[in-house]
């Protein structure tokens, strides 16, 4: 008996789409991923002892900062952007009073980190302010939304729309799957960036680069950009 012509053009068509379906999809896969930006991100905090908050010395053990944490008067913080590809990197501090761009700038060196205000400086919290947030953005291209930023002041209600509106295009997520993307070599070049609009609620403040510090980043995802946000609630 002859099989049926049907069951044969049916078998011959999944044993094709079968093979097709190797060799496409792996690229299907790739090109949604390109569309995914990667960045490794954190803020080093450095407790200050009360003893020592007059005179400035930063002492206490270092740590990671959480999304949300509580400050004091006295402890300071540092800021870390790695991403995995040339990105615009925009970081946004806020005190609820007034928006101030620390960074917005192209940062082109893959392996680079940025650190503000530099990987010898903190800034430190003197409790004039009751929050201090910190926005860290990188965006393979430059943001329209922020175009202007550094020379004309945002209210600090236009800030909150444009961020919440970049929030929910990202989608950004900590993910430890993106940890083997790529990673920071023991020779990573550390470049300050262009610090500027500091208001009086955060100072720079000597200190020493805690390079160990590179290996506590997370990896950040998210689809387009990445946005990042971390806020301090200061204790009086």
């Amino acid at each position: 008996m002859k099989p049926d012509a049907r069951y044969i053009i049916i078998a011959v068509s999944i044993f094709m789409v079968a093979i097709i379906a190797e060799y496409i999809s792996p690229a299907l896969l790739h090109a949604v991923d390109d569309n995914r930006v990667r960045a490794k991100i954190g803020i080093q905090i450095q407790p200050a002892q009360k003893s020592a908050v007059s005179s400035g010395q930063m002492t206490g053990k270092m740590v990671r900062a959480r999304s949300k944490e509580r400050l004091k008067a006295g402890d300071a913080v540092r800021l870390y952007v790695h991403t995995e590809n040339s990105c615009y990197v925009y970081i946004i501090h806020t005190d609820g009073k007034s928006v101030n761009p620390l960074n917005i700038t192209e940062q082109k060196i893959q392996s680079s980190t940025l650190i503000l205000p530099s990987a010898q400086a903190f800034y430190e919290i003197d409790g004039q302010s009751n929050m201090e947030k910190f926005t860290i953005i990188c965006s393979p291209e430059q943001l329209n939304e922020l175009s202007g930023m550094e020379k004309n002041n945002m209210s600090v209600s236009k800030w909150a729309a444009i961020e919440n509106d970049l929030q929910a295009k990202s989608n950004a997520l900590a993910s430890e799957d993106d940890e083997d993307f790529f990673s920071i070599d023991g020779n990573v070049t550390s470049i300050a960036g262009n610090v500027r609009g500091i208001t009086n609620s955060i100072k720079n403040s000597s200190g020493a680069n805690d390079d160990p510090f590179l290996k506590q980043l997370q990896v950040f995802s998210g689809k387009g950009l990445v946005i990042k946000s971390y806020e301090f609630q200061i204790k009086k």
